[in-house]
């Protein structure tokens, strides 16, 4: 049996014992973005369960424009099907320790991949991850610039540590701006 049957057939099984009852909307209003590394899953990491939070991953768990517009899509989807009763997402931004995102900061690395993928240079290092603190506030700031995230989003960024299985907050958690009235 493959790697890929062995997850069919665990489908299976969960699927023999099924039942939908969980709502559209999580039961928390947030939103956890952070790496595809398979050491950092959430529901692992943040004990969370079905039907809880909403998860997004990317490489390095960095935000780009596709996050950015996805959150945005998001947000108004939940303001449609809520209306005034939703009062906006929460963002934990998880980065995390040892990640190969880190490796990208190695000039070599960078003008390898660069050159491999017949990219810019710049694009790789926008992606590196050279300080976990100032990444953090990197992809903040992406947040913030970006014309699709309601500024009513509230974002923190954290730093799970994979050899202690501890989260730390590096950046407090905080509302983009004011909504406007």
């Amino acid at each position: 049996m493959n790697e890929i049957e062995i997850l069919t057939e665990r489908n299976r099984q969960f699927a023999s014992s099924y039942t939908n009852q969980l709502p559209l909307m999580p039961r928390f209003s947030t939103i956890i973005l952070t790496c595809i590394d398979a050491r950092v899953d959430p529901a692992h990491v943040l004990g969370l369960e079905a039907g809880e939070a909403l998860v997004m991953r990317t490489g390095g768990g960095r935000v780009n424009k596709e996050i950015a517009l996805e959150l945005g899509i998001l947000s108004m989807m939940a303001r449609r099907a809520l209306g005034e009763q939703f009062q906006g997402f929460s963002l934990a931004i998880v980065h995390h320790t040892d990640c190969g995102f880190e490796r990208l900061a190695n000039p070599q690395i960078g003008a390898g991949i660069s050159q491999g993928l017949g990219i810019e240079a710049s694009k790789i290092d926008a992606l590196a991850i050279h300080d976990h603190t100032q990444s953090l506030k990197d992809d903040f700031a992406r947040l913030q610039h970006s014309p699709h995230v309601p500024k009513n989003l509230t974002v923190g960024g954290y730093l799970f540590d994979v050899e202690t299985g501890l989260l730390k907050e590096v950046i407090p958690s905080e509302r983009l701006a004011v909504p406007s009235q």
